[in-house]
């Protein structure tokens, strides 16, 4: 069942049986689109997918991926309609990830040679013991069988019980073997007290620029350190100079990241100001090889079986040809009918030749799509009241008091969507 709004009547769309089958198997909804979609103009909570999702009995999940000021290619990039082409400035780099089970014995930690003597070196329960027993700077090393290049980004995490010891040392070092763990420093951080311990530290930010090992050092002759719960992510970025299609793009402005793959290795991509990329990947591995490929999106593969509301084209409408390509990409991306295309929206501020291009756009996108195609300016124009609505419907426009500017809808504007949106999508679903 799906309500038309407060005080309008409800209108049943399914027998019993097909409801009872659709309540538990309708799949959820992604709203592809702008800053149309987005809700610019009025609030999160009244934007047109916030309030088509409570339209729906049982209550539907419908995710908003709009973004404000994207075209049709963007949105569709972002859908993984249209290819992310990238090159990068050299191959994905390696990630590490480590972590240790002390109840499971030491893990190839070893007391540090450089000491002596050496610190005692041994588990108990789920914790690393180090018993500095009459040297400084004494301790415990593990090599980790990797060499991180300078530059590498490493977080630590454990928790250290101090023993009531002082000051201990902990971080990356160059060490010469796994039977020899010495060396310098490659980032390091000390403190006096225990607790929960986060460091993230850079390789090459002391003495050494690369490291190879994690070393643990006492800074007292005598003292009692117990360390458990410890892991370690290693890991850096890698710029990319090109890109064929720009997603972190939003209302103008360069900002955001987006997760997905190049190559099959996952990661985020990220922008700075100014619109430079970089790429950090999520998962261990080895260095990639390579440096072109296409850069994926997650969101291309997790939302691909939700029905799909398109509403994009308004940013680039001016080519028409773009935007009704773009679309028919998204929606042979899906792989099923289960879509909806909205219809594009005319703003007050467009020339009449402008409103005239996007009536010709939407009688395309009507007839390429039938049902599918869900004729907004129609509705909104519908919706209009009083002579200054009259008169923008008369222009092609739509009414201004479902506007909160020349393009953006209010509250009233996005509830009409959201109905129209919402008795579209039921109407397949009963003609299924």
């Amino acid at each position: 069942m799906i309500g038309l709004g407060t005080g309008a009547t409800a209108l049943a769309v399914h027998g019993a049986s097909r409801r009872h089958r659709l309540r538990n198997l309708r799949p959820p909804v992604v709203a592809w689109g702008d800053s149309l979609t987005a809700g610019a103009g009025a609030t999160a909570a009244a934007s047109y997918p916030a309030v088509a999702q409570g339209l729906f009995a049982p209550r539907r999940t419908i995710l908003n991926e709009g973004i404000g000021g994207q075209t049709s290619t963007q949105i569709a990039a972002r859908q993984g309609a249209v290819p992310i082409p990238v090159t990068l400035a050299a191959p994905i780099p390696m990630r590490l990830d480590r972590a240790w089970d002390f109840a499971e014995g030491l893990g190839g930690w070893q007391s540090r040679a450089a000491a002596n003597p050496p610190a005692v070196v041994r588990t108990e329960g789920n914790a690393l013991v180090i018993e500095a027993v009459g040297t400084p700077q004494s301790g415990a090393q593990v090599w980790l069988g990797e060499t991180l290049p300078a530059g590498t980004r490493c977080t630590l995490d454990f928790d250290i019980d101090m023993g009531g010891s002082g000051w201990v040392e902990v971080g990356l070092a160059n060490a010469p073997s796994a039977s020899h763990p010495t060396g310098d420093w490659a980032a390091s951080a000390g403190f006096s007290v225990g607790g929960r311990r986060s460091l993230n530290l850079t390789v090459g930010s002391a003495l050494s620029q690369t490291a190879n090992s994690i070393l643990i050092l006492a800074h007292t002759r005598v003292g009692t350190y117990r360390i458990s719960n410890l892991t370690l992510t290693a890991h850096s970025t890698v710029a990319v100079p090109e890109k064929g299609v720009n997603v972190l793009v939003q209302s103008g402005a360069f900002t955001g990241t987006i997760a997905g793959s190049i190559g099959g290795i996952a990661g985020v991509m990220s922008t700075d100001a100014s619109g430079a990329w970089t790429f950090t990947r999520s998962v261990a591995g080895p260095v990639g090889t390579g440096t072109t490929g296409v850069f994926l999106p997650a969101k291309a593969a997790t939302l691909k079986d939700h029905t799909a509301w398109i509403w994009a084209g308004r940013n680039n409408f001016g080519a028409p040809s773009v935007v009704k390509a773009d679309i028919a990409a998204m929606v042979a991306h899906l792989g099923h009918d289960r879509f909806l295309v909205g219809a594009v929206l005319p703003s007050a501020n467009d020339t009449a030749s402008g409103v005239q291009t996007i009536a010709t756009l939407n009688a395309d996108l009507a007839a390429a799509y039938g049902a599918r195609f869900v004729d907004l300016v129609a509705a909104l124009q519908a919706a209009g009241t009083g002579a200054d609505d009259a008169g923008d419907v008369a222009a092609g426009r739509i009414p201004r008091s479902l506007r909160s500017d020349a393009i953006h809808l209010n509250a009233a504007g996005y509830a009409v969507v959201a109905t129209a949106m919402a008795l579209a999508d039921a109407a397949l679903e009963e003609g299924a």
